[in-house]
């Protein structure tokens, strides 16, 4: 794979990066890395954010979407 220099935008600052990467994911992946952590849902997690309002957002189906 070769690798190529992305713009990536971060859309709530406004904040421009040139990323080397492979790809698109890898370089969006590449600068939200520290920003961002992702860790199985416990129960009490679960319980208070969806008694907030929150919702459960499907990536599968959001990348699937974005596929087709």
């Amino acid at each position: 794979m070769s690798n190529r220099i992305y713009l990536v935008i971060d859309r709530e600052t406004q904040a421009k990066r040139l990323v080397r990467a492979g790809s698109q994911a890898q370089a969006i992946r590449h600068a939200v890395q520290g920003r961002f952590e992702a860790t199985v849902a416990g129960q009490d997690d679960l319980v208070l954010l969806l008694a907030g309002g929150g919702t459960v957002e499907d990536a599968s189906k959001a990348e699937a979407e974005t596929a087709a």
